[in-house]
């Protein structure tokens, strides 16, 4: 087989284990969508049984088995989920962290990060904690909750502690460039 030139355009559809991503996509497209539904859909008593049934599985149940069918998936496979991904499930019972429905947000401050957002499943209680992007810094007084000017020093300056991201400061030596054009 011969290497590839590098004047060659790539292919969108010579992506590598193709049918297992689509596979881990479908996996978890449809757990989220089960957890919706049993939220959405109250649970009502069930009819008394006169012969022995097997027991029902709930969507919130098949949506967990969904879940744990694709971390398997994925291990057995050597497949990298994405971290986007990795980080709304929960480790514990294997449920899908949808804020509001299976997960209750809250942000805290941190002492490294400028916040963090902390995810508790309400099923199992188990936490997870997420640094929160940067948006802009307030202080704390709801007047300055608008996102401050990246560009302006002054605001920078009187921010706490004057530290933005290093992506974000203007004296890092980095140069940017859209398309052809540097800005």
């Amino acid at each position: 087989m011969a290497k590839k030139s590098k004047d060659q355009v790539p292919n969108p559809n010579s992506v590598v284990n193709r049918d297992i991503i689509q596979r881990l996509n479908f996996l978890y497209q449809a757990s989220v969508y089960l957890n919706t539904v049993a939220a959405s859909v109250p649970t009502a008593a069930p009819p008394p049984q006169k012969k022995k049934w097997k027991k029902r599985i709930t969507a919130d149940q098949l949506s967990r088995n969904y879940v744990s069918a694709m971390k398997v998936v994925g291990q057995k496979t050597t497949v990298k989920m994405d971290p986007a991904v990795k980080r709304t499930l929960c480790q514990g019972c294997h449920s899908v962290l949808i804020a509001g429905s299976t997960a209750t947000v809250r942000v805290k401050k941190s002492p490294s990060h400028t916040h963090t957002m902390v995810y508790t499943c309400t099923q199992c209680k188990e936490t997870r904690r997420i640094p929160a992007p940067p948006c802009g810094i307030s202080t704390g007084d709801s007047s300055s909750a608008e996102p401050m000017d990246v560009d302006d020093p002054e605001a920078r300056n009187s921010s706490k502690g004057g530290r933005l991201p290093l992506p974000l400061r203007g004296d890092t030596g980095h140069v940017v460039f859209r398309g052809q054009e540097q800005i």
